[in-house]
């Protein structure tokens, strides 16, 4: 007897790079792929808890591109950091720019080292309040679970009860830009800290055939470190892309939008990254649909049982 296929869908993080996801949601929609799981980090959590309480993809792109509007997220220090990933490379600058430059992000790493946050946590809870039903997550009409890490402990958290709201916040606050969440002795924050995509946790969910969304790392354009808390940040992310890479070896299915020149902070690409995401995902349909049909197949059911049973297990 064939094997009953459950397919979970593993959202990564990337900040306004991880717009690409409602482009992978899309083509899956279109292609009548069913979803029976989905699990998300940060801006992952963010789509896909949205999109888990409403399995409704346009209203979903729609809604994203007022909220952007409407909560100012193209503006601010978003905007200058932005700016300097994508704009500000070009060597030929005005004093008067340079010096603004300058000042501006010094302001930036002095607020970061005096407060836990350069946002309030209303910042990040608004618009998430606008995006998702104020509702537990068990009543998502497609099973939903998002992934934060514990400040105090170091252990990764899978928010799978309570909350959606509180959960998809834990999980989206990124450190030192928004408060991590306290929930008892707990104090949760991003979760791309563990768990980049989050594979593991949508296979808990009972899943058996995982597609999973990796948003890549922003491409550096120039070899140059310019300070001691650039330096951190990088080591930081080689060691977390090191993780990631052997987590996504599980998955059955990588779809990698083409992101790296969209910053983390610049959501004024959004139709851009959806396109991308779009795009990737329709690339990888036949591969989809070939490995969930080679899964269905009872020889693979029967290697897997003799597999179980010179290992010894159940």
């Amino acid at each position: 007897m064939a094997e009953r296929i459950k397919i979970g869908l593993a959202l990564g993080g990337g900040g306004a790079r991880g717009l690409a996801h409602m482009g992978v949601l899309k083509a899956l929609e279109e292609e009548k792929i069913p979803i029976d799981a989905i699990a998300g980090t940060s801006m992952g959590a963010i789509v896909g808890g949205a999109y888990a309480q409403s399995p409704d993809i346009r209203k979903l792109i729609s809604m994203s591109r007022d909220l952007i509007n409407k909560f100012n997220l193209q503006s601010g220090w978003m905007e200058f950091l932005s700016e300097d990933f994508e704009k500000n490379k070009e060597k030929k600058e005005s004093l008067l720019k340079g010096i603004s430059y300058f000042v501006r992000k010094r302001f930036m790493y002095f607020v970061g080292f005096s407060k836990i946050s350069l946002e309030p946590k209303e910042k990040l809870m608004d618009p998430l309040k606008a995006v998702l039903k104020d509702e537990p997550i068990q009543r998502a009409k497609i099973p939903f679970a998002c992934v934060a890490v514990d400040l105090v402990s170091g252990k990764e958290v899978m928010l799978k009860k309570g909350s959606i709201i509180n959960a998809v916040y834990a999980s989206s606050s990124i450190e030192g830009v928004f408060p991590p969440l306290r929930v008892n002795s707990q104090l949760l924050s991003d979760g791309g800290v563990t768990s980049l995509v989050p594979v593991d946790a949508v296979r808990e969910l009972g899943t058996n055939f995982i597609i999973a969304v990796n948003i890549p790392e922003m491409s550096r354009k120039e070899n140059r470190l310019t300070s001691g808390i650039e330096v951190i940040l990088r080591a930081d992310s080689l060691t977390r892309k090191k993780l990631n890479n052997l987590v996504l070896a599980t998955a059955d299915v990588i779809i990698t939008p083409e992101v790296k020149t969209v910053h983390w902070a610049n959501f004024g690409r959004v139709d851009e990254c959806i396109q991308r995401g779009y795009e990737a995902t329709r690339n990888k349909i036949d591969e989809i649909r070939e490995k969930i049909q080679k899964k269905k197949s009872p020889w693979t059911k029967l290697r897997k049982n003799i597999a179980k049973a010179i290992a010894g297990g159940p």
